[in-house]
This record gives C-alpha cells, sequence and structure tokens, in this order.
C-alpha cells in the first residue's frame, strides 16, 4: 500500500505537476490535493502520512504558519514539510521551532528535496518498534 501524502498548494498548475510526479512519475506515494488549507483540516481523519504545506495561499487571511500552527496543535505525529518560494532564514526559523519535519524553498531542485524529505520520513517511520506502529 502507498503511503498518503497531502499537499496543500493553492497553484493549480503546481498542485497537478506534484501530484503527478509523485503518483505517476515515481509510483511511491499516493497524493491528495488541496487548495484550501481549511479542507485540509477536514480531510486530515485520512491519517495522512506526511503533509506538504504551501507558504502563501491567495485569497485568504491567514499564510501556511497559521495552518501549521494548527496542525501541530491537533495532529503533531504527522509531519509537515513546509513549501515556500520565501527564501527568509527568520521564517524558516520559526517554521522548524513550530515542528515542521523541513522547510523546502520551491525551485529547480526543490521536487528532488521533497522526495528525499518523504523518504526519509518513511525510513524513520519503518524503522520504529512493532509496538509504537499500533498506535
Amino acid at each position: 500500500m502507498k503511503n498518503l501524502v497531502f499537499i496543500v498548494e493553492d497553484n493549480p498548475v503546481q498542485q497537478k505537476m506534484l501530484r503527478v510526479h509523485f503518483e505517476e512519475v515515481l509510483n511511491d506515494y499516493a497524493v491528495k490535493t488541496f487548495s484550501n488549507p481549511d479542507d485540509l483540516l477536514q480531510g486530515m481523519k485520512e491519517k495522512p502520512f506526511a503533509v506538504v504545506l504551501d507558504h502563501f495561499f491567495e485569497n485568504m487571511p491567514n499564510t501556511g504558519l497559521h495552518y501549521l500552527k494548527q496542525l501541530r496543535k491537533d495532529y503533531s505525529s504527522t509531519p509537515v514539510i513546509y513549501y515556500t518560494t520565501l527564501n527568509d532564514h527568520t521564517v524558516k526559523k520559526e517554521v522548524m521551532a513550530l515542528g515542521a519535519y523541513d522547510y523546502i524553498i520551491k525551485d529547480s531542485a526543490s521536487l528532488v528535496r521533497l522526495r528525499t524529505a518523504l523518504d526519509l520520513i518513511h525510513e524513520k517511520k519503518s524503522k520504529r518498534p512493532f509496538w509504537k506502529k499500533l498506535f
């Protein structure tokens, strides 16, 4: 069974590119995409393996920081990869302090970095003792 990854990206072109890359090209992950982070929060009952969270949402009052805080509060065991165009060390420091698994800047190598981060999460989870996997 493939690991389910939730991707929150309001740009439909980026959203489709990410879904196709992880589901069809790599064929390693099942992907569910969201344009609106509020819809992501509603879908968390599906218990995704990881969340890729965009930083900016067009026409929305809150940034990814708001939703990262909410995810850490309500779903602390789900790894969140913060995905942004913002190369800002202050924001990165805040994101990592809030408990994000990684901070990835969107650029020509970001798909490789996303894949590496997801693979590392998978490796870490698969090494947990059997009894911890049950809960």
